[in-house]
Order: structure tokens, then C-alpha cells, then sequence
């Protein structure tokens, strides 16, 4: 990916998360990417197509991180510590991209927007429906798919009330120990010792 693509991209999230998408122009983007508007232009066709490419490239990041030491060898509590240990450390780290989300929720009404917004979501929870479907794979957790798929709704509740928490700033700092107690909570469900 070009050096001038990736400083254009950076910029418009720096921006972002002081500024709104709506007040945010290309021509502040360009400045404070240290382009030409010009420039900015010839990487993306319009300040929607900018951040689009923010969204996809930030929740690729955050998703690869989180899901790092997850694996289908490991036992299913296992597996959502490891989620759980990244997850924490990214409320921490990437609280930008969480309150560009939610600030994005509440600007904009664009179908393609809402999209990728959408695509980041249903791609966070395939990723976690999968550690729940390793399980099952080896004969660790005996679920239908509804209780699957409600495990993994449960989970993203409690996961989207942390990245509030931490934007709102609310009753922080978090802990590990609140992770740990929420996915704990999915233990009787498991029926995992």
C-alpha cells in the first residue's frame, strides 16, 4: 500500500476521532495528512470512500490482534481468555476506533456506510461463533445452533457494553477481572468445569 495512501488514511481517523464525519473536509484530511487536496483525490474518489477504507482497514487490525492466539487446538475457555486478554487490551489501545464507530452510528444514515459497519460486526461474530464451533468440533460443548448463536450474541452484548463503557467513559478504568467474570457467566451454559 502506498506511504501517501497510509498517511492520508491515518490522518482522516486522527481526525476523526476529535472532529465529526459530517465537519471533517477533505481539505482538513489533506492538511493534516501533509498532501495536496489533489493527492487525497487520487487515492479515493470521495471523502465516503476514505472512510470506508478507515473502517475496513482499523477493524482488520483489531480483529487480527484479538484473535491472535485463538486457535482450533486449544480448549474452548482457553480460547475466549486469549479473546478476552486482547480484547482488553484493546479497549485500552484502539479506544479511537470505538468511538468512531459509535460516533458514526449516531451521524451518519448512509447505506454503505452502514454496511461496512455491518460487515465489521458479522465478521467480529463469525469469528467468535468459530471458537464455538471448534468446540463442538471436539466434543467440548454439546449446543445446538441457537444456543451457539445465542452464546455468541451474549458475548457481543457484553463486548459492545465494555466499548461504550470505554468511549463514554463510564466506570473506568475496566478491569480484566469484569472480561473474565462476563465470559465466565457462559460457563454453566458450556457445561465446562
Amino acid at each position: 500500500m502506498s506511504g501517501k495512501r497510509e498517511q492520508i488514511i491515518d490522518a482522516a481517523y486522527q481526525l476523526l476521532a476529535v472532529q465529526n464525519y459530517q465537519n471533517m473536509t477533505t481539505s482538513k484530511i489533506a492538511q493534516a495528512a501533509g498532501v495536496a487536496e489533489g493527492t487525497l483525490y487520487r487515492y479515493f474518489k470521495s471523502k465516503r470512500h476514505l472512510l470506508l477504507e478507515i473502517i475496513v482497514k482499523y477493524s482488520e487490525y483489531i480483529m487480527t490482534k484479538i484473535f491472535t492466539n485463538v486457535s482450533k487446538d486449544k480448549p474452548i475457555f482457553e480460547n475466549l481468555e486469549h479473546f478476552a486478554d486482547e480484547f482488553y487490551k484493546s479497549l485500552i489501545a484502539d479506544r479511537t476506533f470505538y468511538r468512531m464507530l459509535f460516533k458514526l452510528f449516531s451521524e451518519l444514515d448512509e447505506e454503505e456506510l452502514n454496511a461496512a459497519i455491518r460487515d465489521y460486526h458479522t465478521t467480529y461474530l463469525n469469528r467468535i461463533k468459530g471458537v464455538f464451533l471448534w468446540a463442538k468440533e471436539n466434543a467440548e460443548i454439546n449446543l445446538s445452533e441457537r444456543e451457539i448463536n445465542n452464546a455468541v450474541q451474549s458475548l457481543w452484548g457484553m463486548a459492545e457494553g465494555f466499548m461504550k463503557r470505554t468511549v463514554l467513559k463510564i466506570n473506568l478504568p475496566i478491569s480484566i477481572d469484569e472480561i473474565y467474570f462476563a465470559v465466565n457467566l457462559l460457563k454453566p451454559l458450556l457445561q465446562v468445569e
